[in-house]
């Protein structure tokens, strides 16, 4: 599977898209204890960075194969294909956040979920131009689409377990490794022939940009979900208010003592018996 790949740059891509998962399941976490506007501005943001960190996940992982070294992306379908996972995501994100998240409407979501995965993977793909013909294995799609269905079911579930501390930081590592798993798992069965004709594989003046433009475009990405990561470390505000006050024991008020128990005893004590005779 990963036979002449950049092995570090294969290990940033499954860092990038655990980063933004993080990120992303984070605020997903904040949105119970926010209300109003803010919580739609959440469940946007979180859709945001789990789409970025997927996308850009799937191009540094294109940046570590070992591609012809003519190639170029054609800029309109590189930018279809982020589109369509940002739009996969928030729609998931929404239909699971309204409602009862019942079995059905999770499971529903995440072949949703799943099949947009894929199909930014593959309509990135087939963005790369050179003198060369892509051809794909089947069966590999399908197990790749597989994959990225049961991913996506798992990441919803994680949105909306709402996780903090370690098991946010396992379910985002999971994550990462899931979703890099589908991308290099379709990558598998995917294989460049060499073209006949003269001419470049779907460049017919199309505007292209070379790996190097795509590099500076992954970097400014990478730091976009770092940063989103690092502002996702700060405490909610909300959350260290309510804190103190749930730990703080109810004080209970101190009944004040009255003289009666005082005067019964006093009554109550035995008289002296006075001696007979």
């Amino acid at each position: 599977m990963f036979e002449g790949h950049d092995p570090y740059l294969v290990a940033l891509s499954v860092a990038i898209a655990s980063l933004g998962g993080y990120t992303g399941f984070a605020l997903a976490a904040r949105i119970r204890n926010t209300p109003g506007v803010s919580n739609r501005v959440l469940l946007a943001g979180a859709a945001a960075f789990l789409a970025v960190g997927i996308w850009t996940m799937h191009f540094v992982g294109m940046l570590a194969a070992p591609l012809p070294p003519d190639t170029v992306y054609l800029v309109l379908p590189t930018i279809v294909s982020f589109l369509i996972c940002a739009l996969v995501v928030g729609i998931s994100l929404f239909f699971v956040s309204v409602g009862e998240p019942s079995l059905r409407r999770v499971a529903s979501s995440a072949v949703l979920l799943g099949v947009g995965i894929a199909s930014m993977h593959y309509v990135g793909i087939h963005g790369l131009a050179g003198s060369f013909g892509i051809v794909h294995d089947r069966s590999m799609v399908l197990l790749s689409i597989l994959v990225a269905i049961v991913t996506a079911y798992g990441g919803l579930r994680a949105f909306l377990a709402q996780q903090e501390g370690v098991r946010l930081i396992v379910s985002s590592i999971v994550f990462g490794v899931a979703v890099s798993g589908m991308h290099y798992t379709a990558m598998l069965g995917m294989h460049f022939e060499p073209l006949t004709g003269e001419g470049d594989h779907h460049l017919g003046g199309s505007l292209a940009a070379s790996q190097q433009i795509l590099s500076i475009v992954v970097a400014l990405l990478c730091f976009v979900i770092a940063a989103g990561f690092l502002l996702s470390l700060v405490p909610d505000p909300r959350r260290q208010a309510q804190a103190p006050a749930a730990a703080e024991p109810v004080a209970i008020p101190a009944v004040p003592a009255t003289a009666e128990p005082v005067a019964l005893a006093a009554t109550s004590s035995p008289r002296p018996v006075a001696p007979l005779g």
